[in-house]
C-alpha cells in the first residue's frame, strides 16, 4: 500500500554538521598536502592514527543523520497511515450522506 505513494526525501545536513564535516575534509587536505615525502615510520603511523580518528568522527555525523533520517520517514509513514485512515472515513460519511438522500 505505502509503495505506490514513496517518494524521494531530501533532507540536508545542519549547519553545525556541515561545518564538522567541511573541517575534517579540510584538515585532511591540509596534512596531505603538508607532509614531507620521505616520512618516518612513526610519521606514517601517526598520520594513520589520525585518519582514524577522523573517520570515527565522520562515521558519528553519519548516524547522527541516520538517526534523523529514520525518525523523520516513521513521522512522514504515520502522517501518510493517518491521512488515508481520515481520508477512509470521509469517504464512508459520503456514502451514508448519498444513501440518505437517494431515501
Amino acid at each position: 500500500m505505502t509503495d505506490k505513494y514513496q517518494t524521494e526525501i531530501i533532507v540536508g545536513l545542519s549547519d553545525g554538521e556541515k561545518k564538522d564535516l567541511e573541517k575534517l575534509i579540510t584538515e585532511f587536505r591540509e596534512k596531505e598536502s603538508s607532509a614531507p615525502p620521505d616520512q618516518s615510520a612513526e610519521d606514517v603511523h601517526n598520520q594513520i592514527k589520525s585518519m582514524s580518528t577522523k573517520l570515527a568522527q565522520f562515521g558519528d555525523i553519519l548516524l547522527n543523520f541516520d538517526t534523523k533520517m529514520k525518525s523523520f520517514y516513521q513521522i512522514l509513514l504515520l502522517s501518510y497511515k493517518k491521512s488515508e485512515i481520515m481520508n477512509q472515513r470521509i469517504d464512508t460519511i459520503i456514502e451514508i450522506m448519498k444513501d440518505r438522500k437517494n431515501l
